[in-house]
Protein backbone atom coordinates (compact mmCIF):
# COMPACT_ATOMS: atom_id res chain seq x y z
CA UNK A 1 0.00 0.00 0.00
CA UNK A 2 1.34 3.43 -0.87
CA UNK A 3 0.49 6.77 0.66
CA UNK A 4 1.04 10.35 -0.40
CA UNK A 5 2.01 13.40 1.61
CA UNK A 6 2.50 16.63 -0.35
CA UNK A 7 2.18 14.71 -3.62
CA UNK A 8 5.06 12.38 -2.67
CA UNK A 9 4.37 8.66 -2.68
CA UNK A 10 5.39 6.72 0.42
CA UNK A 11 5.23 2.98 0.88
CA UNK A 12 3.38 2.21 4.11
CA UNK A 13 4.09 -1.52 4.20
CA UNK A 14 7.47 -2.72 2.95
CA UNK A 15 6.93 -4.87 -0.11
CA UNK A 16 9.76 -7.14 0.98
CA UNK A 17 7.59 -8.31 3.85
CA UNK A 18 4.50 -9.05 1.77
CA UNK A 19 5.74 -10.11 -1.65
CA UNK A 20 8.34 -12.46 -3.07
CA UNK A 21 11.93 -12.17 -1.82
CA UNK A 22 13.76 -9.00 -2.80
CA UNK A 23 17.46 -8.28 -2.88
CA UNK A 24 18.07 -6.62 0.52
CA UNK A 25 20.16 -3.69 -0.68
CA UNK A 26 17.67 -2.85 -3.42
CA UNK A 27 14.88 -2.95 -0.89
CA UNK A 28 16.89 -0.72 1.46
CA UNK A 29 17.49 1.81 -1.32
CA UNK A 30 13.72 2.01 -1.84
CA UNK A 31 13.11 2.31 1.90
CA UNK A 32 15.64 5.13 2.07
CA UNK A 33 13.88 6.90 -0.81
CA UNK A 34 10.56 6.61 1.01
CA UNK A 35 12.06 7.98 4.22
CA UNK A 36 13.70 10.87 2.37
CA UNK A 37 10.37 11.67 0.68
CA UNK A 38 8.77 11.70 4.12
CA UNK A 39 11.52 14.05 5.35
CA UNK A 40 10.87 16.37 2.38
CA UNK A 41 7.16 16.42 3.24
CA UNK A 42 7.85 17.19 6.89
CA UNK A 43 10.27 19.91 5.87
CA UNK A 44 7.55 21.48 3.70
CA UNK A 45 5.24 21.49 6.73
CA UNK A 46 7.96 23.10 8.86
CA UNK A 47 8.54 25.72 6.16
CA UNK A 48 4.81 26.52 6.11
CA UNK A 49 4.77 27.46 9.78
CA UNK A 50 3.25 29.58 11.21
CA UNK A 51 1.07 31.28 8.60
CA UNK A 52 0.66 28.89 5.66
CA UNK A 53 -0.20 25.63 7.39
CA UNK A 54 -2.07 23.09 5.27
CA UNK A 55 -4.28 21.46 7.92
CA UNK A 56 -5.18 18.52 5.70
CA UNK A 57 -1.51 17.73 5.02
CA UNK A 58 -0.72 17.91 8.74
CA UNK A 59 -3.61 15.60 9.64
CA UNK A 60 -2.57 13.12 6.97
CA UNK A 61 1.08 13.28 8.02
CA UNK A 62 -0.01 12.58 11.60
CA UNK A 63 -1.87 9.50 10.40
CA UNK A 64 0.98 8.17 8.21
CA UNK A 65 4.16 9.09 10.10
CA UNK A 66 4.23 6.44 12.83
CA UNK A 67 3.12 3.45 10.74
CA UNK A 68 5.43 4.38 7.87
CA UNK A 69 8.51 4.69 10.08
CA UNK A 70 7.69 1.52 12.06
CA UNK A 71 7.04 -0.53 8.91
CA UNK A 72 10.21 0.62 7.18
CA UNK A 73 12.34 -0.02 10.26
CA UNK A 74 10.78 -3.47 10.78
CA UNK A 75 11.49 -4.37 7.16
CA UNK A 76 15.05 -3.14 7.42
CA UNK A 77 15.71 -5.11 10.58
CA UNK A 78 14.06 -8.32 9.32
CA UNK A 79 15.42 -8.25 5.79
CA UNK A 80 18.59 -6.16 5.60
CA UNK A 81 20.04 -6.65 9.09
CA UNK A 82 19.41 -10.41 8.93
CA UNK A 83 21.14 -10.49 5.53
CA UNK A 84 24.15 -8.61 6.96
CA UNK A 85 24.31 -10.89 10.00
CA UNK A 86 24.48 -13.92 7.69
CA UNK A 87 27.44 -12.45 5.84
CA UNK A 88 29.34 -11.37 8.97
CA UNK A 89 28.40 -14.03 11.53
CA UNK A 90 31.53 -13.68 13.68
CA UNK A 91 32.20 -9.94 13.37
CA UNK A 92 31.41 -8.33 16.71
CA UNK A 93 31.85 -4.83 15.28
CA UNK A 94 29.12 -5.52 12.70
CA UNK A 95 26.79 -6.82 15.41
CA UNK A 96 27.52 -3.73 17.55
CA UNK A 97 26.78 -1.49 14.56
CA UNK A 98 23.44 -3.22 13.93
CA UNK A 99 22.49 -2.85 17.59
CA UNK A 100 23.30 0.86 17.38
CA UNK A 101 21.12 1.22 14.27
CA UNK A 102 18.26 -0.66 15.96
CA UNK A 103 18.54 1.69 18.94
CA UNK A 104 18.39 4.69 16.59
CA UNK A 105 15.30 3.18 14.95
CA UNK A 106 13.68 3.00 18.38
CA UNK A 107 14.58 6.62 19.09
CA UNK A 108 13.17 7.75 15.74
CA UNK A 109 9.95 5.83 16.36
CA UNK A 110 9.52 7.47 19.78
CA UNK A 111 10.17 10.90 18.27
CA UNK A 112 7.66 10.10 15.51
CA UNK A 113 5.01 9.43 18.19
CA UNK A 114 5.56 12.91 19.62
CA UNK A 115 5.40 14.44 16.15
CA UNK A 116 2.20 12.52 15.40
CA UNK A 117 0.49 14.14 18.36
CA UNK A 118 1.72 17.61 17.40
CA UNK A 119 0.83 17.18 13.70
CA UNK A 120 -2.63 15.97 14.69
CA UNK A 121 -3.12 19.12 16.73
CA UNK A 122 -1.92 21.27 13.82
CA UNK A 123 -4.30 19.42 11.52
CA UNK A 124 -7.17 20.08 13.93
CA UNK A 125 -6.34 23.83 13.96
CA UNK A 126 -5.35 23.74 17.63
CA UNK A 127 -4.19 27.32 18.23
CA UNK A 128 -2.26 26.30 21.35
CA UNK A 129 0.45 24.65 19.25
CA UNK A 130 3.57 26.80 19.36
CA UNK A 131 4.73 27.13 15.73
CA UNK A 132 8.35 27.65 16.74
CA UNK A 133 8.35 24.48 18.85
CA UNK A 134 6.57 22.54 16.09
CA UNK A 135 9.13 23.67 13.52
CA UNK A 136 11.99 22.79 15.86
CA UNK A 137 10.54 19.29 16.43
CA UNK A 138 9.96 18.68 12.73
CA UNK A 139 13.45 19.85 11.79
CA UNK A 140 15.03 17.78 14.55
CA UNK A 141 13.24 14.67 13.32
CA UNK A 142 13.89 14.93 9.59
CA UNK A 143 17.49 16.06 10.12
CA UNK A 144 18.10 13.03 12.31
CA UNK A 145 16.46 10.62 9.83
CA UNK A 146 18.53 12.03 6.96
CA UNK A 147 21.71 11.68 9.04
CA UNK A 148 20.78 8.10 9.94
CA UNK A 149 20.24 7.21 6.28
CA UNK A 150 23.57 8.74 5.28
CA UNK A 151 25.32 6.82 8.05
CA UNK A 152 23.68 3.54 7.00
CA UNK A 153 24.64 4.04 3.38
CA UNK A 154 28.26 4.80 4.22
CA UNK A 155 28.57 1.91 6.70
CA UNK A 156 27.01 -0.62 4.35
CA UNK A 157 29.21 0.52 1.50
CA UNK A 158 32.31 0.16 3.70
CA UNK A 159 31.24 -3.27 4.96
CA UNK A 160 30.62 -4.61 1.47
CA UNK A 161 33.91 -3.23 0.17
CA UNK A 162 35.71 -4.80 3.12
CA UNK A 163 33.93 -8.11 2.50
CA UNK A 164 34.80 -8.16 -1.21
CA UNK A 165 38.42 -7.14 -0.60
CA UNK A 166 38.14 -4.28 -3.08
CA UNK A 167 39.31 -0.77 -2.44
CA UNK A 168 36.61 1.89 -2.05
CA UNK A 169 35.75 4.06 -5.06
Amino acid sequence: MRAKINRRTLETLPSALTESPVEPLSWLAGAHQDQLALCDSLEAIADSLPDEINRETCAYAAKMLGPTIRDLHAGEERLVFAWIEQRFPDDTSVHALLERLKYEHCEDECFAEELTEMLGRLGAADRTVNAETAGYMLRGFFTNVRRHISFEQECLRSMLVRRSGKTPC
